[in-house]
């Protein structure tokens, strides 16, 4: 199984991350009941980063990544809100509903006729 993950590079004595980190701790609550949904925090001073995937350049740093792969750094407001909407907006669909989706889609076109 394949995970949505939203991922914190922080600092234990960094100002920003204390105040992200309740934030951060409602949006995992947000997601409990989703469990491909995965909120996680990298103390990036104890740790050592892969620097060619993830450009870390102050604290905190937040990377999310969706279940098939796609890798983005998130810059957007640091409330729980926006935090929520960007999770949701960005997940992949699950892949019955992908289906569903091509089907309505397939039956939508009309047929062609070629001679």
């Amino acid at each position: 199984m394949f995970f949505t993950v939203l991922l914190e590079f922080y600092a234990p004595w960094c100002g920003h991350c204390k105040k992200l980190a309740p934030i951060l701790d409602e949006v995992a609550l947000s997601f409990e009941k989703d469990s491909s949904v995965l909120i996680a925090k990298l103390d990036a001073t104890a740790n050592d980063l892969p620097s060619d995937t993830f450009d870390v350049q102050g604290y905190p740093t937040v990377f999310f990544r969706s279940a098939s792969g796609n890798l983005v750094q998130y810059e957007g407001d640091r409330t729980k809100e926006d935090i929520i909407e960007f999770i949701e907006k960005n997940k992949d669909k699950p892949a019955v509903a992908q289906q569903q989706q091509q089907e309505e889609v397939s039956k939508e076109e009309p047929a062609k006729d070629e001679l």
